[in-house]
């Protein structure tokens, strides 16, 4: 391997397996107290576990996941594409090997420890992968689509099957895209969900912590 191509590999996985977690731009040396919430304004469902596109585009770190995604799998694939040459990747050794560091990157994301072992739903880091992949036009599509049925979907995970059955289909039905990779990208969408299905725990939409809500009675002036 080439240093070139050695510092795009050491870049890509940099930026692949950074715990989403890490991401926080600093730390609090005591607990930070709840934040008081008026009950007239917060009211949540218990049972809705539907993710909330509007609320999810207000995050920073959902798009900083974007972008990590999309540039860390985007070099990945151009570094593993060099190595294989005129043999074309998905022939090559080197096709198996960037599917297993993408698992890999894809589980480092969906662990979340706070207190306890959760499981986050990567939702923007693998659309961003998927773009790195698969390139604007089937990104486009699969993030836009996903995002417009969310309402619908009962839950993250749900999203997170769309989401990879989306990308399968269009990289079957377009001529210009690759149906190999499409199966990568469904595969990586579906890792969360059939973990969740298997550890019988939840993927949550959110890495925020959970909110107190005080009613407005015991709000202090």
């Amino acid at each position: 391997m080439s240093a070139q191509n050695l510092i795009f590999l050491v870049f890509a996985l940099v930026l692949l397996l950074i715990p989403r977690s890490w991401l926080r731009l600093g730390a609090r040396v005591t607990p930070k107290p709840p934040r008081k919430y008026n009950q007239a304004k917060v009211e949540r469902d218990p049972y809705d576990h539907t993710v909330k596109p509007e609320a999810e585009a207000m995050k920073p770190r959902n798009w900083l996941d974007l972008f990590r995604g999309m540039v860390g799998a985007g070099v990945l694939f151009y570094v593993a594409e060099d190595k294989a040459g005129s043999a074309g990747l998905v022939a090559t050794p080197y096709f198996g090997w960037a599917i297993a560091l993408l698992v890999i990157a894809v589980v480092s994301q969906m662990i979340r420890l706070q207190g306890r072992l959760g499981l986050f739903a990567p939702i923007f880091f693998l659309q961003g992968v998927n773009l790195g992949i698969n390139g604007a036009v089937v990104g486009l599509i699969v993030m836009l689509g996903s995002w417009a049925l969310s309402p619908v979907l009962p839950s993250a995970g749900a999203l997170l099957f769309v989401q990879g059955a989306t990308a399968l289909i269009l990289c079957f039905l377009l001529n210009d895209a690759t149906p190999a990779y499409g199966l990568v990208v469904a595969g990586l969408c579906w890792v969360p969900v059939l973990v969740s299905i298997l550890m019988r725990k939840r993927l949550s939409a959110s890495f925020d912590k959970k909110l107190k809500i005080i009613p407005r009675d015991a709000r202090a002036d």
